[in-house]
């Protein structure tokens, strides 16, 4: 095999956002075709992780931007510059085009999310059954969400708090702000029918937002969120 898969996910944005998952092969060497395109910088940076499963989300999340950017701007993936904001946001570097993208990764699993209209935010985590949400709330979670966790049983309150996570992180993420001063401020619990995100408690910082809970796979919680005005 000599690239990364992508796959198309439906989501509940706007028609502009495309979105993808990324499915890691761990028994890939880092020298593997699929990450030729990658600069001398990102191999450095992916040679320089203990674990080799850390090294191959690096290297695979980099080597489907580069290939995704370059579809969308026609640079080739090799010249692709991106580089990283003072709050460590990626983007393009000179862009032929408008464009913003945005990534995530947790266990087997990667999302990348890109528009020419607006700013994305994407996350994915992996609903880990030993996390004990309780040990994080008062730093991830407002008061009135910590109230509505307490009132259920054990697997809906751990399920509700990924689902939590992720529209907080994807969010605050789209915004280009700091992810921990903002976590306690925003209220996106409880879930409704509906994909979309509630506006229920929202600091200014992402007032101008919206986000949806996205597909994701078995054992997976994902959220985008994207901008109102264009970019």
């Amino acid at each position: 095999m000599n690239s990364t898969d992508r796959f198309p996910v439906q989501h509940a944005g706007p028609p502009d956002i495309a979105l993808w998952r990324v499915d890691f092969v761990f028994d890939w060497p880092l020298d593997a075709p699929a990450f030729d395109t990658l600069s001398v910088d990102e191999r450095a940076r992916a040679g320089r992780f203990h674990r080799h499963q850390d090294a191959i989300r690096y290297a695979s999340m980099r080597a489907v931007l580069r290939a995704v950017l370059s579809e969308a701007t026609g640079v080739a993936a090799r010249d692709v510059g991106i580089a990283a904001d003072e709050a460590g946001r990626p983007h393009m570097i000179s862009p032929s085009v408008p464009i913003d993208f945005n990534v995530s990764h947790s266990g087997a699993h990667g999302l990348i999310a890109l528009s020419h209209r607006r700013r994305v935010g994407v996350d994915i985590e992996t609903r880990s059954r030993d996390f004990d949400w309780r040990s994080v709330a008062r730093s991830t979670l407002s008061k009135a969400e910590i109230e509505w966790l307490k009132g259920l049983d054990a697997a809906n309150s751990q399920h509700a708090f990924f689902d939590a996570w992720v529209a907080k992180e994807a969010l605050l993420k789209a915004a280009g702000v700091g992810i921990s001063e903002h976590l306690t401020q925003l209220t996106v619990l409880p879930r409704g029918v509906l994909e979309h995100v509630p506006h229920a408690s929202r600091p200014p910082a992402v007032q101008s937002l919206d986000a949806a809970w996205t597909q994701a796979p078995q054992g997976y919680a994902a959220c985008i969120a994207w901008s109102r005005d264009s970019i």
